[in-house]
């Protein structure tokens, strides 16, 4: 298990929304096509929803320069 999905499955345990947003998003940075990272930011979008992180806003924004809005 790779330091990022062994952080994503504590990050999960604990609860904690914003950090999944974080490690969601470097998982985006890290994915190997556009699909991939849109799957990862769509992830990190969520949680920063619930967790009301600010990092929302740029997210959604990211997500809609890859036209993943309907």
């Amino acid at each position: 298990m790779s330091g990022l999905d062994a952080a994503l499955m504590a990050a999960h345990e604990a609860g904690d929304g914003a950090g999944l947003a974080r490690l969601y998003e470097r998982a985006a940075e890290t994915a190997g096509d556009v699909d991939a990272a849109c799957f990862f930011l769509t992830h990190a979008y969520v949680h920063a929803l619930e967790a009301c992180d600010p990092r929302a806003r740029h997210l959604h924004g990211r997500l809609k320069a890859h036209g993943r809005e309907a």
